[in-house]
């Protein structure tokens, strides 16, 4: 017994003595991790009070402090070269292309780019240099960061001063009072706004996003962007044929463009061709068919209600009168509206041939005896149906 108790004594103090450097050990790591936070938290404010001027740096300057923000400048001009990349596929096609290839817009923008760089190192330079205030707040250049400003909203929004400085180009003609317009306000490549207008002296072009003046418009050319008075910019160009039909003042349904595209491909009609039309509806198939016959070929349009004959007239008028002050030519005067009943209309028919007819009826086999003898052989038929699908029977004539 006496043996064992001094054996359990140096046992018991060989275990306080490993727990005792085992605590050390871990006090000592974590005083190290205590000190290495401090270092960090040290490092971040001195790089964070290295870019800020007040009196204090501006009465005394250490050659050490001065060539670390150097080094930080260095980094962050390093940083903003390496982000500046040309994203637009525009930019990386023009510097493919050579330079007396490019329009004045495309040299524009890259002059644009090419100055960009050097206005950030103006601006980082002029941050070093900051005098001292008696708010003891840092100065900060008013100028140089309206401009910068400034700059980053031009490439954001639209150019709406140059643009419409620039000359026009040979046989395109500026804007004009009685012309008809489109007027469209995209946000993130979705049509917000668009609407078709007569430009008229005196009158506003309304819309959510603010107003617009006819005044302002006339004498610019179109396809330019004109700033509302809330500052939004909208694109104001001129309707095509398509857009006049579908946004023109209708009483019945309308061909659309896509039905109108497929019964012209059917009736295979050229220049020169002879249409006979049955329904004129709200005149959109007939401005089709007058621009496909052109000036040496004619259009002869039945409808059997007055109301519906006289809005295609006033439609086809509307266009012809646009066309002459877009084009400084008149549209073809090849179309001739009838108010009548085409099962009835033999006399009126008389002395005609037709190369092709269109049909726009609920049921039009019951003018086929009426039509049948005013055609050419292999003369092509095309019917457009309410529900909006066109059919064709082609050469010899037959249904």
């Amino acid at each position: 017994m006496a043996v064992q108790m001094p054996c359990a004594g140096l046992l018991s103090l060989h275990r306080l003595v490993r727990i005792s450097t085992s605590s050390q050990r871990l006090l000592s790591r974590r005083d190290t991790l205590v000190k290495l936070h401090k270092c960090s938290r040290d490092l971040r404010i001195f790089s964070t009070a290295s870019v800020k001027c007040n009196k204090n740096d501006g009465d005394s300057s250490d050659p050490s402090d001065s060539s670390g923000l150097r080094a930080t400048l260095t980094s962050r001009e390093a940083l903003t070269s390496r982000r500046r990349r040309p994203l637009s596929p525009l930019e990386r096609i023009s510097s493919l292309v050579p330079p007396d290839a490019l329009s004045p817009e495309v040299m524009q923008l890259r002059e644009q780019d090419q100055q960009a760089p050097e206005e950030d190192a103006d601006i980082q330079s002029s941050a070093t240099h900051c005098a001292p205030e008696e708010s003891g707040h840092e100065a900060v250049p008013k100028e140089d960061g309206s401009e910068a400003h400034n700059a980053s909203v031009a490439g954001m929004e639209p150019d709406t001063s140059e643009t419409q400085s620039n000359p026009t180009l040979p046989g395109e003609s500026l804007l004009a009072f009685g012309e008809v317009l489109i007027a469209e306000h995209r946000k993130k490549g979705r049509v917000e706004f668009r609407k078709m207008f007569q430009l008229q002296a005196r009158m506003r072009l309304p819309s959510n996003w603010g107003i617009i003046p006819h005044d302002d418009i006339a004498g610019q050319p179109a396809g330019r962007f004109f700033k509302t008075s809330l500052g939004v910019p909208i694109l104001i160009r001129r309707a095509s044929l398509e857009d006049y039909v579908l946004h023109m003042k209708r009483g019945p349904a309308i061909a659309y463009p896509k039905d109108a595209g497929v019964m012209l491909m059917m009736m295979d009609i050229h220049e020169g061709d002879h249409v006979l039309e049955s329904g004129s509806g709200s005149g959109a198939m007939s401005l089709f068919l007058s621009r496909a016959v052109g000036s040496k070929g004619s259009v002869l349009s039945v409808e059997v209600r007055d109301d519906h004959q006289r809005r295609a007239v006033l439609n086809y008028r509307r266009w012809r009168a646009s066309w002459s002050l877009r084009r400084g030519e008149e549209w073809p005067d090849n179309v001739q509206f009838h108010n009548a009943d085409l099962c009835t209309a033999s006399a009126l028919l008389a002395g005609h041939g037709f190369h092709a007819v269109a049909l726009d009826l609920i049921n039009p086999h019951l003018v086929l005896p009426t039509v049948i003898p005013h055609l050419h052989p292999g003369a092509r038929d095309a019917g457009h149906r309410p529900a909006g699908r066109a059919s064709v029977c082609g050469a010899p004539f037959a249904v």
